[in-house]
């Protein structure tokens, strides 16, 4: 099959191309752990969270040795 003469088609969303592999079932298995995404946001909301105390609920800060 010869390529279409043709400069622009609308209406058509661009193609994303994914790789298949084999998954063994776990049933500790996630979304995000099947579809490798966990890790980044693991690391996506080790950057942006916010820990809270549980007993007074206040934010927990970071302390410098200097403070100390």
């Amino acid at each position: 099959m010869s390529k279409p003469e043709c400069d622009f088609i609308k209406g058509i969303p661009p193609a994303i191309a994914i790789e298949q592999k084999v998954n063994s079932r776990n049933p500790r298995s996630t979304v995000g752990t099947s579809t490798e995404i966990y890790e980044y946001m693991r690391l996506l909301f080790a950057r942006i969270g916010r820990t809270f105390s549980p007993v007074s609920g206040e934010e927990v800060k970071k302390h410098s040795v200097k403070i100390l």
